[in-house]
């Protein structure tokens, strides 16, 4: 079969791999329809998790919709045939974590994560999902491939984090952020607020999408973010800020934005932050809530997440700015990690 494997940092390289196969009884084998590449990809795309990508192996990508081609002897709750997604961590269902519905921390699985290490991710063109009955879901006809990859992982985590910031109708509000997932996040807060979310992001184009979708765009590069903020809130901040970018001064921006007991609703990945510096001192002299949830436990949230997208309340193809196949990975791989002037996010599409 044909995958996109991982050769080192801003090496991405399509290659004849072996085919994906039932390992373990309880393994399925998914025709891959689509996938995309998330943000948390690009940590290991530009080399700053060297830990969990294997040079020569890696198959990266956690993002997918497909076709059931393979079924292991002890799958109970799927068929040859089935359309599926699953979400990008790898859950056996029935371990204590997964009982608290933290998905994410599965024992059983050590935390696994498609497209890490040694788990082959959906950038191919078939995919081996083990401990598939805890954590395969069916995608109804209903829902278009596009929405369909978003269940993996940017949909549920924006729903998680949009849940834990706890607006109130007449809350200021806003979202550091403007990639796919704090897009979505823009749109599940229009119903649940009485006036528009502020975006802050530093990318033109992205901004631009923001506004568009009713944003109140500030470019922190270019605007006066505490002038802006501080006019509409009197002096005292937003009530509550949802983060997606996922990096320390993104942190601190958020930070220094929230009134006194205001609500930090972290979705983005610290993963490669470990020696930013913090400042304690604010956090506490603000009495800010700080309610991160990078490792999204999504599981329990894609149900939920397809019914958001067949009531038709969010835009899901507003996320997508190109749609290519698997031979212009690396190209599109390397035009998102640059934020390329209309580059906001791929849909890789295969034909069987």
């Amino acid at each position: 079969m044909r995958a996109v494997v991982y050769h080192g940092p801003h090496d991405l390289r399509v290659s004849d791999v072996p085919d994906a196969t039932i390992e373990d009884p309880q393994d399925v084998i998914i025709a891959t329809a689509a996938t995309s590449m998330c943000g948390s990809d690009l940590y290991l795309y530009q080399g700053e998790m060297p830990d969990l990508a294997v040079t020569g192996k890696t198959i990266l990508g956690h993002e997918i919709v497909g076709e059931i081609v393979g079924v292991g002897s002890s799958v109970t709750r799927f068929s040859e045939g089935d359309r599926v997604t699953f979400p990008f961590s790898v859950s056996c269902g029935t371990c204590s974590m997964c009982t608290l519905g933290l998905t994410g921390h599965c024992s059983t699985s050590g935390k696994a994560i498609y497209g890490f290490r040694d788990l082959a991710g959906s950038h191919a063109e078939f995919v081996r999902v083990p401990m598939a009955d805890g954590h395969l879901r069916s995608v109804p006809d209903v829902i278009d491939d596009a929405a369909a990859v978003l269940l993996s992982c940017n949909l549920p985590a924006a729903m998680i984090v949009v849940d834990a910031a706890d607006v109130k109708r007449d809350n200021v509000v806003a979202v550091v952020g403007a990639g796919p997932s704090g897009l979505l996040a823009l749109q599940l807060l229009t119903d649940r607020l009485e006036r528009s979310p502020f975006v802050l992001d530093r990318v033109p184009h992205r901004l631009d999408r923001a506004a568009s979708l009713g944003g109140i765009p500030i470019d922190v590069e270019a605007d006066d973010v505490a002038g802006i903020i501080g006019e509409v809130t009197d002096g005292a901040g937003v009530d509550a800020v949802i983060e997606f970018a996922g990096r320390g001064d993104a942190f601190d921006l958020a930070t220094s934005i929230l009134r006194p007991g205001g609500v930090f609703a972290g979705g983005g990945v610290y993963r490669v932050e470990t020696a930013h510096p913090t400042s304690l001192a604010l956090l506490f002299a603000n009495d800010l809530q700080m309610r991160l949830n990078g490792l999204a436990n999504v599981l329990p949230e894609i149900d939920r997440a397809a019914q958001v997208v067949m009531e038709g309340s969010i835009d899901t193809d507003n996320v997508f700015s190109h749609r290519i196949g698997l031979d212009e990975v690396s190209l599109a791989a390397e035009a998102f990690s640059r934020r390329d002037d209309g580059f906001h996010k791929m849909l890789v599409t295969f034909d069987h």
